[in-house]
């Protein structure tokens, strides 16, 4: 079987062949439909970081734009069903932590998101080191619950969180959901700096996650991130099997990567397309029966394109939960069927997996954005198993190499440890698949609380 990218993008099907949208000005009165309102959020201020970078604002504020010159996706738009929606940096209020438990020893709660929508959370305490967010894939975000439940004791406060469209997180949905999902971390990690015994955070990210870290670098010149680069100053990323994505890059990863990337932006375009056109129809609607009637139908041939184009992925996930696991977490594994079988029936988590699929393929990550990772003084920690058949060695080595850590053109045995020339990037191989951290927990508590 060729190289698949499940947790990070999809196999896409074209979307079906649309049919003109029919002219409405035969339909709606005469007289103006009011345009849409621009409800771009005010920047607000952010939470005032528990411990400060000498140097950062300088660093950023030199700095050109850091998505200068990136094919960034663009701001948000409103929803077709007419729900404002946006991307923003905006003044965050206390995060509201429920008194009820969500399993033992973990507390549940929720903050608002610059995007729009609450983000649900859970936290737990732990020893008297740094606090440690984590977050997970794309199709799949529960990729440490297995961790979770083993009998471990934390080193610090953990904080997981659910990506918007992963219940308990509603959708609120945004035409950039990357983005989106950059900001959602940076003001988690601000969060758990409040709580964090030594004042920093850790992270350790996932799949499709380690690409939200990414494009949280860039955001760097926004207020809130500033505060949670500065809390992560010095500490350790933990980066599991991870890709990136720069121009020409899918060159690199293969035929049909290539092909993937193109299908998933001309797929998003499409819809983006598609909606633009539709949009005067809800204006039309609230006083024309026939405009209702063809934004009706509209709106079943979306929902029809969406679960036919996000099909593959929800089938790939399912056939590689199909093998059983250790008996210990046997019960997770059914417990993740069961979410997926709900929610990739769901249009809103199938139109949040396609867009994150097309973000990826937008994101530009450069040189410089490394530099200023160095210049942070990270602990970057890499870790790819040479299983992976979701994430092919030729992805992985992206990465690597443009973190400045030499690879081999075939993956290496088990064990190996790949370094940069400072020491402080790191590419570990482990034995396993993707799906590593779910699989040994055992293993992934070994390297993360070493």
């Amino acid at each position: 079987m060729g190289p698949r990218l499940l947790s990070l993008t999809v196999p896409l099907t074209p979307p079906p062949a649309a049919a003109a949208l029919p002219d409405l000005s035969s339909v709606i009165d005469a007289g103006t439909v009011p345009q849409r309102l621009d409800l771009a959020q005010p920047a607000g201020p952010g939470l005032a970081p528990e411990a400060a970078l000498p140097g950062l604002e300088a660093q950023v504020n030199a700095e050109a734009r850091p998505d200068a010159g990136a094919a960034r996706p663009p701001a948000e738009t409103e929803s077709f069903g007419g729900q404002q929606r946006f991307d923003g940096v905006g003044a965050i209020g206390a995060a509201a932590v429920q008194a009820d438990s969500v399993s033992s020893g973990w507390s549940q709660g929720t903050f608002e998101s610059s995007a729009g929508g609450k983000i649900a959370f859970k936290s737990r305490d732990g020893g008297p080191g740094a606090a440690r967010v984590y977050a997970g894939g794309l199709s799949l975000n529960e990729s440490f619950d297995p961790l979770f439940a083993a009998k471990r004791e934390p080193t610090g406060p953990e904080y997981f969180m659910w990506t918007r469209g992963h219940p308990p997180t509603d959708l609120t949905p945004t035409k950039s959901p990357l983005d989106a999902d950059a900001r959602d971390l940076a003001r988690m990690i601000v969060l758990a700096g409040q709580a964090s015994p030594t004042g920093k955070v850790e992270l350790a990210l996932h799949s499709f996650g380690t690409l939200v870290f990414q494009r949280m670098v860039q955001l760097r010149a926004e207020p809130e991130v500033k505060d949670a680069l500065r809390l992560l100053a010095g500490s350790r990323v933990v980066l599991l099997h991870a890709t990136t994505h720069y121009e020409g890059s899918e060159r690199k990863a293969g035929p049909e990567f290539e092909q993937m990337g193109m299908g998933a932006r001309m797929f998003v375009d499409w819809l983006d397309g598609t909606d633009a056109a539709a949009r005067p129809w809800e204006e039309a609607a609230k006083f024309n029966p026939l405009a209702g009637f063809l934004l009706a139908q509209w709106r079943a041939q979306r929902e029809q394109a969406l679960a036919l184009a996000s099909k593959g992925a929800a089938d790939m996930t399912r056939h590689d939960l199909a093998e059983p696991w250790d008996p210990a977490y046997d019960h997770i594994r059914k417990e993740l069927i069961a979410a997926l079988a709900r929610d990739s029936r769901d249009p809103g988590w199938q139109e949040a997996l396609l867009r994150r699929s097309s973000d990826m393929f937008r994101l530009q990550m450069t040189k410089k954005d490394v530099d200023f990772i160095r210049r942070l003084g990270l602990r970057l920690d890499l870790v790819h198993a040479v299983g992976d058949k979701l994430l092919n060695w030729a992805s992985a080595k992206m990465l690597f190499e443009l973190l400045g850590i030499s690879a081999p053109d075939h993956a290496p045995a088990p064990g190996t440890v790949l370094r940069d020339r400072t020491g402080r990037f790191s590419a570990r191989i482990v034995n396993g698949d993707h799906y590593f951290p779910l699989k040994k927990p055992g293993e992934l508590a070994d390297l993360l609380d070493k």
